[in-house]
């Protein structure tokens, strides 16, 4: 029977609703569509929005070089996140009036990275640089803003600490990576220490940028030194301090470094320079040494009568043998949504695109050179004794920066509220609404809804331009009372797994709302059938009972045939596939059973398989549980411009992050989609000679049911 349609009172106030919110969306990055101008040379412009920091757009040299940009109809420009290659020595936002270029905003020559908002949006905008002699204007990437919320993935930096707690200092961009470990998120982001990070060289503009990413990843907000050494190669100590300039131009900048921001701990890397870089070991050496000169009146006298003398308490060195702490990087931290320490340097390292084939990485060489053991190299306050922290002797206790009691309890910030909630129906306890259905979808917004009786649907796209990465986060609720729960449908049960369609068919002809693809079983069955199937079950029947046993798993396998398991008390559960026969899940009371995998999440914790298998960027999806009855799917797009896909690990902290207890990765690549009210929502990288549909398969796992399914417009 057709359902009751909302009145059309509510359905004009809806409208008003939204309109108020498109104010509070998130904005979105409108680069593609506007049109850029150069100044005198235009020949590398389309690298300033290729969404690759290895590549830069360099202007012609004059003394004002300048790029425009000319918004699409109907979309001004409400602001601009710029990634300079080097910074001018002074540029400006500039606004076009109609008639002429008006100054809008002096740029901040302190940031790399740098954004201006434009609230009262604009149609045409330009940034130009000056000097009193002829400059290029270089630009690594630009990305242009709609009306919106600024989204977290553009850096807004503050200033750099003028009072460190703790000094970092690396010496290339990346090191504070593989051979710090967690250790600056720990500090900076959970423990909310001042934390100054230092890099010796930057070594090129591609790597400037990175090291930005990088931190900004890791919950950094305070801009970090960078120095303007070279990136040289040296065969031996003495050689790698002539490449830099000489020793005391090294000692003469360490010394400035601790007397400008008066670390009361330093933390830099090893004396024998972990693997024998000879940079590594000039800065290590330079770090203990500018302890004593940093407190000495008659050193370097430029920075002491800037700054005067500092002294540093005590001083870490990565694998120094005396005095050592063994940290633990792999404790969750709640700033960063339960990610370690350990994850995000991992994933800060996969922002470092340049050093993809160098072999390294924050696993295999920052274990290799154990990036948790330091040393205390010097100490003016005792040696520890916890042997837990960096600032022992220092501060109280691990945590303890705030060192007066506050007089009374502030007042809770309130609970930031989803854009989408005022678009929203007003829901009864149990989450839905008493009769009809709600639907909603926008398109620009990035926005669908569905809401009936039993069941509650809200997909959101969300952006990272960065990346760049585009994804769904689908949000499922079902009243298990009355059977609403996650499961499969056939598109011809008679003949299960026999008939392939498009997805959208399938969720067309039985109406479901929030659909996507499953396992993919037939492709093992009819095509790979050299590996085996795994177990699957189909509405309480089972199809195969192919199962690895457990020495038959490795890393390398995949899909390595983890199972999910769907109960009608709406909870899901994960397995190894050797774990439990299709026998045993009967028996246990499953009506569906897919074999994919690796599981991400169980019980709350994620699955050491999602680091070890494929970290590779594809397009990905999964399938989790928060509790019975509220579920989560994520669809990462892949091989797209706009979006390069994600590893395992990555998805696995995307559920993560949406409170999951339970996570599942399904089949991926042209075979994942999510499909709203019968449309697909995501984009499909070419495949096979360019196609760009999705795999045709014989079913969809999904959640509500609607006789408009094909028949509502999706915007």
């Amino acid at each position: 029977m057709m359902k009751k349609w909302l009145s059309a009172f509510i359905l004009s106030l809806l409208v008003l609703l939204a309109a108020a919110t498109a104010m509070a969306a998130e904005a979105m990055d409108i680069t593609a569509e506007c049109s850029l101008k150069a100044s005198y040379n235009q020949r590398s412009q389309k690298l300033i929005q290729d969404k690759k920091y290895t590549t830069y757009w360099e202007s012609g040299k004059s003394k004002t070089p300048w790029l425009s940009v000319t918004a699409p109809a109907g979309m001004p420009i409400h602001g601009l996140y710029i990634c300079f290659g080097t910074m001018p020595e002074t540029w400006e936002i500039q606004v076009h009036d109609g008639n002429d270029w008006m100054p809008y905003q002096q740029g901040d020559t302190r940031f790399l990275h740098s954004y201006v908002g434009i609230p009262e949006g604009a149609e045409k905008v330009r940034i130009i640089a000056s000097s009193d002699k002829k400059i290029a204007l270089k630009i690594n990437e630009i990305y242009i803003l709609s009306e919106g919320d600024v989204p977290s993935w553009v850096q807004r930096w503050e200033p750099t600490h003028e009072k460190a707690d703790i000094l970092f200092v690396s010496t290339h961009p990346d090191d504070e990576l593989i051979f710090f470990g967690g250790a600056i998120p720990t500090y900076a982001a959970e423990q909310q220490r001042k934390v100054v990070v230092a890099y010796f060289t930057s070594s090129n503009i591609a790597r400037s940028s990175e090291l930005l990413n990088g931190l900004w990843h890791m919950g950094v907000r305070n801009y970090p030194v960078i120095g303007d050494f070279k990136d040289a190669y040296a065969k031996s100590l003495s050689a790698a301090y002539k490449g830099a300039g000489g020793r005391e131009k090294v000692m003469e900048w360490m010394t400035g470094l601790y007397r400008q921001f008066q670390p009361e701990v330093v933390v830099t890397q090893d004396k024998d320079g972990e693997y024998g870089h000879f940079q590594h070991k000039m800065v290590a050496e330079a770090a203990q040494l500018c302890v004593e000169y940093a407190a000495a009146e008659g050193q370097y006298m430029e920075s002491f009568m800037e700054h005067g003398t500092w002294q540093v308490k005590k001083l870490y060195l990565h694998l120094w043998p005396e005095n050592q702490i063994t940290f633990d990087w792999d404790v969750p931290l709640v700033s960063m949504n339960g990610s370690t320490g350990l994850e995000l340097a991992i994933e800060a390292y996969d922002l470092h695109k340049t050093q993809a084939s160098s072999g390294m990485s924050v696993t295999k060489t920052g274990s290799e050179y154990d990036n948790r053991v330091f040393g205390l190299a010097y100490t003016a306050v005792g040696e520890d004794v916890r042997k837990d922290d960096f600032l022992e002797n220092i501060y109280d206790s691990v945590g303890s920066f705030t060192e007066v009691e506050p007089t009374a309890a502030p007042t809770p910030a309130p609970t930031p509220m989803p854009a989408y909630v005022s678009v929203m129906p007003q829901l009864n306890e149990k989450g839905f609404i008493d009769e009809g259905e709600f639907i909603y979808s926008n398109e620009e917004e990035g926005l669908w809804i569905f809401v009936d009786e039993t069941s509650k649907v809200i997909i959101q796209r969300k952006y990272d331009a960065t990346q760049p990465l585009t994804w769904f986060e689908c949000e499922l609720w079902g009243d298990v009372e009355k059977g609403e729960v996650l499961k499969t449908t056939q598109n011809d049960p008679e003949k299960m797994g026999k008939v392939r369609v498009d997805a959208t068919e399938t969720a067309k002809k039985h109406g479901v709302v929030f659909a996507m693809n499953t396992d993919y079983y037939t492709y093992r069955v009819a095509v790979n059938n050299s590996r085996k199937t795994g177990v699957v079950i189909r509405d309480g029947r089972i199809l195969y009972d192919d199962r690895y046993d457990a020495d038959e798993i490795s890393d390398s396998l995949f899909p390595n045939l983890d199972t999910l398991a769907f109960y009608p008390d709406g909870s899901l559960s994960v397995h190894h596939s050797y774990e439990l026969t299709a026998q045993d899940y009967i028996d246990r009371g499953a009506y569906d059973v897919f074999s994919f995998g690796p599981y991400l999440i169980k019980d709350g914790k994620l699955s050491e398989r999602a680091y070890d298998t494929s970290n590779t960027r594809n397009p990905r999806a999964a399938i989790g549980m928060v509790e019975p009855g509220h579920y989560v799917a994520i669809m990462c797009e892949g091989r797209l411009q706009r979006s390069s896909g994600v590893t395992m690990s990555y998805l696995a902290k995307l559920m993560r992050s949406k409170n999951c207890q339970v996570a599942f990765n399904i089949d991926g690549g042209q075979t994942a989609v999510v499909v709203f009210m019968g449309k697909q929502l995501n984009k499909i990288g070419a495949y096979d000679g360019g196609k760009t549909n999705s795999r045709p398969t014989s079913e969809v796992v999904g959640i509500g049911h609607s006789d408009q399914v094909g028949i509502y417009e999706v915007k």
